[in-house]
């Protein structure tokens, strides 16, 4: 009778020991998400953004769908960026910008879909402490690596790292470099941005013409979602409830 309680016990702390592999130190996990359900969520940049699910990888998915000057007149061609805040009455509030620092975002992820049928975008990462590049006072930092994306690719998939290794300083609108530090930027971000830069010395992006989609962006921490906290510690009181029903 004995042996039989401990089969049980042993299972489910082996089932829970599992489960917390999850959320070991060094995991990872997506705090922020805009999937794009409902609404545009506060970016756009641009040309007019749009909710659509035409050409969605899933049907009846919506996304986050750019026209950019379609006739591609030369000249004409806009600037390929995505961008928040959208209003500078919402930075304080919005969750997209703050501390990075201290949340120890790592990394951006998104699905990001090219149907230009003649430029190429190399897709890179942008954050700075002040809103945009026209605002001289603060430092842009851009990613050093892109992910292209070649005329009518469709969808994929973009990583960027956040650190100091794997970005770089770059110039403003008036070709000004910012001198704060990495750690003092990336502490109080006040402008984020998706933008085409096959040069990546700036923040202002390429011009392209063409449609442009983005789907699933997500905002990487080493640090968990108060919720999936909550669910660690609700499985450490568990097996502790569960060691004392075996002495």
């Amino acid at each position: 009778m004995q042996n039989s309680m401990k089969a049980p016990s042993a299972f489910v702390l082996i089932c829970l020991f599992s489960s917390c592999l999850n959320y070991l130190p060094g995991a990872t996990y997506t705090v922020l998400i805009s999937d794009f359900t409902s609404s545009l969520d506060n970016w756009g940049g641009g040309s007019d953004s749009t909710l659509s699910t035409v050409d969605s990888t899933i049907p009846d998915d919506s996304y986050f769908r750019k026209a950019i000057d379609l006739d591609g007149n030369g000249g004409q061609k806009a600037k390929m960026v995505i961008r928040r805040p959208t209003n500078l009455n919402s930075i304080d509030s919005d969750p997209w910008l703050g501390d990075f620092q201290a949340r120890e975002i790592q990394s951006v992820q998104l699905d990001f879909s090219n149907w230009s049928v003649s430029d190429t975008i190399y897709l890179r990462l942008a954050l700075s402490d002040v809103a945009n590049p026209m605002i001289t006072t603060g430092t842009w930092w851009v990613s050093k690596t892109f992910k292209t994306f070649a005329p009518e690719s469709g969808w994929g998939s973009a990583s960027f790292n956040i650190s100091e290794s794997e970005m770089k300083r770059v110039g403003d609108f008036n070709g000004g470099f910012g001198t704060d530090s990495f750690t003092d930027t990336i502490s109080d971000i006040k402008g984020f941005r998706f933008i085409a830069s096959s040069a990546g010395d700036s923040a202002l992006g390429d011009g392209i013409s063409g449609v442009i989609g983005m789907d699933n962006v997500r905002l990487i921490s080493t640090i968990p979602e108060p919720s999936r906290s909550a669910v660690i510690m609700g499985l450490l009181v568990t097996i502790s409830l569960l060691r004392r029903r075996r002495r």
